[in-house]
């Protein structure tokens, strides 16, 4: 997920997973949960942040895991101070898209997300 301010973006840090890179805010649907109330509850839950204009993006295929990943774009509803649910994340932050430094697109669905964004590729 995505979250956006105006032109910034939310990258977060996971605690204990072998990843040490920047990450979007990631989580799983609930049973009966459509995938939009999944991203609102996730951003909440995660990050403590309240979103609006949920977008779906693009799903991939993730054969590490046996997971589908499904990209949303949405943008902060409200207040923009991070309160991190810590046993998931050590990091969450807010970075300008002048401060981004280029991502490869063919490596990850996230790695691609924060690209078109870097370059202003979103709707």
């Amino acid at each position: 997920m995505a979250v956006t301010n105006g032109d910034r973006l939310l990258l977060t840090r996971y605690r204990d997973r072998p990843y040490r890179g920047d990450a979007l805010v990631a989580g799983f649907a609930e049973i009966g949960e459509t995938l939009e109330d999944t991203v609102r509850r996730e951003v909440a839950e995660e990050v403590g942040l309240q979103v609006k204009n949920v977008r779906y993006y693009k799903s991939q295929p993730w054969a590490l895991t046996d997971t589908l990943l499904a990209g949303f774009y949405c943008e902060l509803s409200g207040g923009d101070t991070i309160t991190l649910e810590e046993a998931e994340l050590k990091e969450g932050f807010w970075i300008r898209r002048a401060d981004l430094t280029p991502h490869d697109e063919g490596v990850s669905l996230t790695s691609e997300m924060i690209e078109r964004f870097r370059l202003g590729k979103i709707d």
